[in-house]
């Protein structure tokens, strides 16, 4: 994810509401599926070891730029690091997605949409019964 050069310069902050999510502290998560240390962690993003421990103890006042230099180190996308929510069957059929040439990404989007408006479908009908029971 490449974010414009006049973002990175505003003084932006990320609050560590933002950050938590529902799951323990994705950057300490992420660092230890790597199994780096903190320091080694630092070294790659061009940090320092104190600077990645604040994060990962949920300390305010961190840089948009510091988390894209942490997520390049770790190999993820920026967003990756503020969004933990998802099982792990969704991130599966993401990680095979992105994997699909285009044409293929187009057909399990089409099936997806038609998925949805049979779900759709079948909670409005479902509704309209609670509604207006048969007697």
């Amino acid at each position: 994810m490449i974010i414009p050069t006049g973002y990175l310069s505003l003084k932006a902050r990320v609050r560590h509401y933002n950050f938590m999510g529902k799951h323990k502290n994705i950057v300490a998560k992420l660092r230890r599926e790597r199994r780096l240390t903190q320091q080694q962690l630092a070294d790659m993003a061009g940090l320092q070891q104190s600077h990645i421990s604040k994060i990962e103890k949920y300390n305010d006042g961190t840089t948009i730029r510091v988390f894209q230099q942490i997520a390049s180190a770790l190999g993820v996308k920026l967003s990756d690091l503020f969004d933990d929510d998802r099982a792990p069957q969704e991130l599966a059929l993401i990680e095979a997605f992105r994997a699909l040439p285009p044409d293929r990404q187009r057909g399990w989007l089409d099936m997806a949409r038609l998925v949805r408006a049979e779900n759709l479908l079948e909670r409005d009908a479902d509704s309209e019964n609670e509604r207006h029971p048969v007697p």
